[in-house]
């Protein structure tokens, strides 16, 4: 859905990979409510595909909102509103189903979901795009008690973006049940949770050809970070930093024995 929002050409603004795979999570004719709007891209893209019939913009710094008032002046596009809000603090439940925040750092994102629960529960689904700290979000919808349904993983300009698309559960709505991964006897529960709240439930389930690459070159890099605490010959000072460390590629290890790969 991501490549069709990017190169529909009723679409006025071309998205980046990124946050066209965002836009391509929404629901059609749900109502947005963007967090972080930035220059209104995402609203825009959707409205102008004819995807979404309105849609909440929200900035907390004031020139990104000028902006996106610009550029909603620019494409005569007058069916979003924008207010200034500190995340969800100027929402009220009740006017929009999708919620959509990128371009945050994990923990930012994860103040924002469990600042006001009520209203992070009001929504009907929710498309999140962390820079940093992915686990903190997944931990964060775990404890909302959302379901990850959908995860994109994108490479863009040499980094790793996931794009999660999660669901909250509702009386007589039939929903998919959420994909997750199948743990062989050699990993415990407690470590199979771990490591799906830091790489996806659902990348790890669909065994994704790019989680996988990232997953190798991130277990070389924690490797080499290893090996250069040890020979320093100076572990002692370096002992909180190696357990980190250790711990990680620990992860990373557990992740790969879903693709089967232990070399």
């Amino acid at each position: 859905m991501a490549a069709d929002t990017n190169r529909n050409a009723a679409s006025p603004v071309r998205l980046s990979d990124r946050l066209g795979a965002a836009a391509g999570m929404v629901t059609p004719g749900y109502r947005l409510c963007d967090v972080g709007c930035d220059h209104a891209h995402i609203p825009i893209a959707l409205l102008g595909a004819g995807i979404i019939p309105g849609a909440l913009g929200m900035d907390v710094i004031p020139g990104p909102l000028e902006k996106a008032r610009e550029n909603l002046d620019l494409y005569g596009e007058d069916r979003v509103q924008l207010r200034m809000s500190d995340g969800l603090d100027a929402y009220r439940p009740g006017e929009a189903d999708s919620l959509m925040i990128t371009g945050m750092g994990g923990r930012i994102i994860q103040d924002i979901l469990l600042r006001e629960p009520d209203k992070t529960l009001d929504f009907q689904e929710m498309i999140l795009q962390p820079q940093s700290d992915q686990w903190l979000v997944r931990k964060a919808l775990r404890r909302l008690g959302a379901g990850i349904d959908r995860e994109i993983l994108i490479l863009e300009d040499g980094k790793y973006y996931p794009v999660i698309h999660a669901v909250i559960p509702r009386e007589g709505r039939s929903d998919k049940p959420v994909p997750r991964p199948v743990w062989g006897p050699e990993i415990s529960p407690a470590a199979g949770l771990e490591a799906e709240d830091r790489f996806g439930p659902c990348l790890l389930a669909a065994k994704d050809p790019l989680l996988h690459r990232f997953l190798v070159w991130q277990r070389g890099i924690h490797e080499r970070i290893l090996s250069s605490i040890d020979q320093s010959g100076d572990r002692v000072r370096h002992a909180e930093r190696r357990i980190m460390i250790a711990e990680i590629k620990n992860l990373i290890d557990t992740a790969l024995t879903i693709f089967d790969e232990r070399q």
